[in-house]
């Protein structure tokens, strides 16, 4: 196994599959054994009720607050429940909350969709395509970043003239930058899923019902200006921005690069590109549970909430078989996403 340094590092594996695999199938009994795969419903659709409460509760306060003040204070709760919601979504996206793929999809759609205005289908698309080429800069869509940054040399070199001066100097602007993170996985989303209505019909209802939800209901029914239904809207989404760039980017950003996943165990590739964030187990919920990445990645259809008993099950488990296991401090982690993001500013 390779620990990851301060330079972009390249891995090739040492397991074979048939190796990796008898890995895997140890850790998956002990893990199924203790029951952390069964489907979570209940407790998922309790959360969700809990939050749709919250929700209406502070859009109220959000739409009527009398001050600046109070929008903000609003729009702060509001990030952080709409984070639970694409928390919940991604569960849903995994099938770890029902037994059947619909009920999972209606979970995933009223949570993410509905509520978030993050197409559902064309999200989960795309990161199952990360699960499968985590790391792997050619077929990873997270590593597709565009003009403002670059996540590898590779995609530097790709870049014209723009995208160039922006990867010199995205060490300082990236922070800035994440105030529009929270908006651009939305549109982007929304723009895919529009774009190709045949494969996304029920995406396409679901914004519309969510376009209803955050504008209609407010403007039309209670008489909320167009403005405050607005800055209800878009001061949520800023701050998650942020939020989300401190909690995804630590997961994968600076870990080693694979250059065929065919070559790997399904073992040995999710854990060698995953880094987990060791915290105090209060901040868990902050988290999501993605704090548990390597966990969270062999075993995506475990529920967020069990992760953290799937770790102890995974540390026992390398410690016996002498697998190197990459979980950081948060603060740790994030000194190595900045080194690695002034390494490939370097490069350009």
């Amino acid at each position: 196994m390779v620990t990851p340094n301060e330079r972009q590092v390249y891995v090739e594996a040492k397991l074979s599959d048939p190796e990796g695999r008898a890995l895997w199938q140890s850790l998956h009994r002990n893990v199924r054994d203790q029951g952390l795969l069964a489907p979570a419903f209940t407790e998922t659709l309790l959360r969700l009720g809990t939050l749709l409460v919250l929700l209406a509760a502070t859009l109220w306060i959000s739409w009527f607050a009398g001050s600046w003040l109070g929008h903000a204070v609003a729009g702060a709760l509001l990030a952080l429940l709409l984070a639970q919601f694409a928390f919940v979504g991604h569960n849903a996206g995994h099938g770890s909350i029902a037994r059947t793929p619909a009920a999972n999809r209606a979970f995933g759609h009223i949570a993410m969709t509905f509520v978030a205005g993050l197409a559902f289908d064309e999200w989960i698309a795309r990161h199952r395509a990360h699960h499968q080429f985590c790391q792997d800069e050619s077929r990873d869509p997270d590593l597709a970043v565009t003009v403002v940054a670059s996540l590898t040399e590779e995609a530097t070199r790709r870049k014209g003239a723009l995208g160039r001066f922006m990867t010199r100097h995205q060490a300082t602007h990236i922070w800035l930058l994440t105030l529009l993170f929270g908006h651009s996985q939305r549109h982007l989303s929304q723009a895919a899923a529009l774009g190709d209505l045949g494969r996304h019909r029920l995406d396409a209802v679901m914004l519309l019902l969510h376009v209803a939800l955050w504008f209609g209901i407010p403007c039309v029914l209670l008489q909320v200006s167009f403005s405050t239904a607005l800055l209800a809207y878009v001061i949520p989404v800023t701050l998650l921005g942020p939020y989300f760039a401190a909690i995804f980017w630590v997961n994968h950003v600076g870990m080693p690069l694979v250059r065929q996943v065919e070559t790997f165990s399904f073992f040995e590739h999710q854990v060698v590109t995953s880094r987990t964030i060791i915290n105090p187990p209060a901040l868990d919920w902050l988290f999501g549970g993605l704090n548990f990445q390597i966990e969270h990645h062999l075993f995506p259809q475990v529920a967020s909430h069990r992760l953290s008993a799937v770790q102890a099950i995974v540390r026992a488990h390398f410690a016996r078989q002498g697998v190197a296991y990459h979980g950081v401090s948060w603060r740790d982690a994030a000194r190595s996403v900045a080194t690695h993001l002034r390494h490939v500013a370097r490069a350009a």
